[in-house]
């Protein structure tokens, strides 16, 4: 029997919330790296664009593939080098599940709002310079409204970072074959998200079906995919130590 289970028989809240609240602070450190090199670079794109021709698209608007790659890949590697120092802490697989998930979700929310706020300055600034700005529709599908591209951004982030979850506890617990064949399951969501939220992008998208509708459906993936990380990881062992 582990601590936080030591006199209910299930996580306690504290574990869950310590272990979401440390998993948060190492990916928002991360984040924070990452979007201070995006705009650096953004900035010294468009300094050279100015130069050599005319400004006339958002250059940060394509920082969102990396913003959806870059933690997914994050994701892997924490909660892989994590697990065993969480258990040999004595706390619960199911706190780390929990923890995790609840990491994930605060990420998504704060890059999809962070991304949002930097579009926004970017246009402010093109304006201010008389540049035309405008998002190519193959690299962000261009949303009706501001409320909409964040919460399309927020869930296309979300599934990303819980299918990072779910691609690293299927590789501890399947091995690597059974792993790799299980990808459409594990990282597949993520396209199919990318299809169901695209606006006026074949029978999937925003421009055939509401907005609501469209996220229901990425949300009930999402939480298929996070009851599947739970129960998977509490199950997983911990390779043991040999002296």
């Amino acid at each position: 029997m582990t601590i936080d289970t030591a006199r209910t028989g299930t996580p306690r809240r504290s574990s869950v919330r310590a272990t979401a609240t440390w998993l948060l602070t190492m990916h928002l450190f991360l984040v924070a790296c990452f979007w201070a090199i995006v705009v650096v670079v953004a900035a010294g794109a468009l300094v050279v664009i100015d130069q050599q021709g005319s400004v006339q698209n958002s250059i940060l608007a394509f920082a969102r593939q990396g913003a959806v790659w870059f933690p997914f890949a994050v994701f892997i590697a924490i909660t892989a080098a994590y697990l065993p120092v969480h258990v040999a802490a004595g706390l619960t697989r199911r706190s780390l599940a929990l923890g995790s998930i609840a990491a994930a979700v605060g990420t998504a929310v704060i890059n999809g709002v962070v991304f949002g706020v930097l579009l926004l300055v970017e246009r402010a600034v093109f304006d201010a310079l008389g540049w035309r700005w405008r998002i190519l529709g193959d690299v962000v599908p261009s949303p009706v409204d501001a409320p909409t591209f964040v919460v399309t951004t927020v869930l296309t982030f979300l599934v990303a970072y819980v299918s990072g979850l779910l691609v690293c506890i299927a590789y501890q617990r399947m091995g690597g074959w059974w792993a790799t064949l299980a990808l459409p399951l594990t990282a597949g969501p993520i396209f199919l998200v990318a299809a169901l939220l695209a606006p006026n992008d074949g029978p999937f998208g925003l421009g055939d079906q509401p907005l609501a509708v469209a996220a229901a459906l990425s949300l009930l993936i999402v939480a298929v995919m996070a009851v599947a990380f739970d129960r998977l990881t509490r199950g997983a062992s911990v390779p043991q130590r040999t002296s």
